[in-house]
């Protein structure tokens, strides 16, 4: 049986893991307090699911590297799979479109098959980097918010809406920003901690700050409908 060195793992910790923890109980927090029927939207659930998860694995992942053990098969199936699926149902939740909608289930699907084929031939490994799935999840997500805003610009029900209060518009742009922004320094995460670490601990701070702060959106979400039920204050549309 495997004894756990919780003293190693707090004493790890940095800004990171406390804050998403963070994000995440005020994710929580805000969700309790929704009344019942808006506890019931897509967008909503799936902002709490994605900014939990990401707190669940990111500490998983600390406290597992904290005992000496590889965690990169925590990266590989929550963040590189589970929350991949999360941010495109999130996307697709956006979505007016019938056929854009129905493209999101392509994606998801096709990702899955790929990445499938991709563990069962041992090209890519369950607990290596997983650069070739995180390049495949990252260019299928960008596609997605490249939809969202081919919809923003071209359909009539968004030319009479200012997309700066629409919860839509702000999250789509954070998952943008982080995709674009994170994937090429994922992808070299090995290359840059075996050959160049001084480098490697200067550029994840990038994906860790851009994480934090899509959290942060996500979670403005539901406190903008708590703000809206409870003293008719209303931030942004959801």
């Amino acid at each position: 049986m495997i004894e756990l060195n919780l003293e190693s793992f707090f004493g790890r910790m940095d800004y990171y893991p406390i804050a998403l923890i963070g994000t995440a109980l005020l994710g929580l927090f805000g969700y309790f307090l929704l009344p019942k029927e808006q506890k019931k939207s897509k967008a909503i659930k799936l902002s709490l699911w994605i900014v939990v998860l990401i707190a669940f694995y990111e500490n998983l992942g600390g406290l597992i590297v904290s005992q000496g053990i590889s965690n990169s098969w925590v990266y590989n199936l929550f963040n590189s799979h589970v929350a991949t699926i999360l941010f495109l149902l999130l996307i697709k939740s956006f979505l007016k479109q019938r056929n854009h909608q129905i493209s999101i289930n392509v994606f998801i699907v096709f990702f899955l098959s790929v990445s499938t084929v991709l563990h069962l031939k041992g090209i890519s490994h369950y607990n290596d980097g997983g650069e070739y799935i995180s390049f495949l999840n990252t260019v299928l997500i960008l596609c997605s918010c490249g939809l969202y805003f081919y919809e923003l610009i071209t359909m009539d029900e968004f030319l009479e809406v200012n997309p700066l209060r629409e919860f839509s518009f702000w999250a789509s742009t954070a998952i943008l920003f982080y995709f674009s922004s994170s994937f090429m320094i994922y992808i070299s995460f090995t290359y840059l901690y075996t050959n160049h670490p001084d480098i490697f601990w200067m550029v994840r701070e990038i994906p860790r700050i851009m994480a934090i702060l899509c959290n942060l959106l996500l979670c403005l979400s539901i406190y903008a409908l708590v703000l809206k039920a409870k003293f008719q204050v209303e931030i942004i549309h959801v």
